[in-house]
């Protein structure tokens, strides 16, 4: 028992030596408990609505204030065709769209029936499914108000019949939402953990002192991690994307290319980032500390889960800080909506801004004897 008493005051003064581990201590429960309730809901908000209006009524219009006013919608875009619409929702601008066509106002005055389309981007089915839903039950209390409103004039069954096409997911196949997100979370595991473990082992064992006092350059060391980190990374990514093909159905619409070339800007942020982590960690267990804790910032804000337009305002700013988000929406476009360099070059540019600056950090970080 004695041997445990001193064993034990080692541990506590081991622990409280390294001053990240008290510091992820008590940051890890804060962002678990405190930050997935506000980021892991399925309550859908600020979905962004296009209206079609052929009926251009009073009647319309009353129908779009009321959608408006919902704190469900934001209202985005008002296009005067369909397929101007549509163009706005495969960019992203809307995620709903409604169109009321001609002649509402007479028909429903007239007591007869109305058919009011929807089309909803079905990429995030979640999102797709509960904002039509919302959006169907805004129209139903809208017509039961005309009914109490006009009494027998307009017909007492269903007067606005509603007709719903999810856009790119049409069976709203959860699978297809999370396979592409998922593909982020093996990139992350390989190229940001395995490389941040491989140096903190050599700091252990000591061999990374010989590499100190050698004439290797700290650009040399840096690379030769990150292009072999990368690689296998790569080679994940293929095996990822053959099992989503032929067991999921998945295709990439948009081209392998643009894949193979946002991975590559992903993994080499990745890299950089597990580098970084390395040069500041000197156990083991501190290096996993520190990325199991931004890991998991970057899995719950990224949009892996849940929409990131329905995350409390000052998360979603965050978010524009983190690669994470810029690749599983640049893998989710392409394998599902068919997009390309052209319609995600803001992505490319973030993440390749990511890549060289968490490399340029590692290579400042790394601290070579001479």
């Amino acid at each position: 028992m004695s041997a445990f008493k001193y064993l034990f005051i080692k541990e506590v003064k081991q622990f409280l030596a390294t001053p990240i581990l008290p510091a992820l201590t008590i940051m890890l429960p804060i962002v678990i408990n405190f930050l997935m309730p506000l980021v892991s809901t399925m309550e859908v908000k600020n979905v962004k609505l296009g209206v079609v209006d052929h009926d251009r009524s009073v009647l319309s219009s009353r129908l779009i204030d009321q959608i408006s006013e919902s704190t469900y919608f934001h209202l985005t875009d008002y296009s005067d065709t369909y397929a101007g619409a549509l163009d706005q929702l495969s960019i992203g601008r809307c995620d709903v769209i409604i169109e009321i066509p001609d002649g509402m106002e007479r028909d429903l005055m007239a007591g007869r029936n109305v058919d009011v389309f929807m089309s909803a981007n079905a990429v995030n089915n979640t999102k797709g499914t509960m904002g039509t839903g919302y959006l169907s039950n805004i129209i139903s209390d809208f017509t039961t108000e005309l009914q109490e409103a006009a009494g027998t004039a307009i017909s007492a069954a269903s007067p606005a019949s509603i007709q719903i096409q999810y856009r790119y997911n049409p069976h709203l196949n959860f699978r297809l939402f999370m396979v592409p997100a998922m593909m982020t979370m093996v990139l992350i595991l390989l190229c940001g953990f395995i490389p941040t473990l491989n140096i903190v082992t050599e700091k252990s064992n000591g061999t990374i002192e010989q590499i100190n006092v050698s004439p290797v350059s700290k650009l040399e060391f840096i690379l030769a991690k990150v292009v072999l980190y990368g690689l296998m990374g790569l080679v994940s990514l293929s095996l990822a994307l053959l099992i989503g093909h032929f067991v999921y159905g998945i295709g990439a619409y948009g081209g392998y290319f643009e894949i193979y070339v946002a991975a590559v800007l992903f993994l080499l942020f990745m890299s950089g980032f597990g580098m970084i982590v390395s040069n500041v960690s000197d156990t083991i267990l501190q290096a996993i500390f520190t990325m199991f804790f931004f890991v998991m910032i970057f899995l719950l804000m990224s949009g892996l889960f849940t929409s990131i337009s329905s995350m409390t305002p000052w998360a979603q700013y965050i978010t524009y800080a983190l690669p994470t988000r810029y690749f599983i929406e640049s893998m989710r476009s392409i394998c599902l909506k068919g997009s390309t360099f052209a319609d995600l070059h803001f992505n490319f540019l973030m993440l390749a801004g990511f890549a060289v600056l968490s490399n340029t950090v590692a290579i400042l970080t790394y601290k070579k004897q001479s």
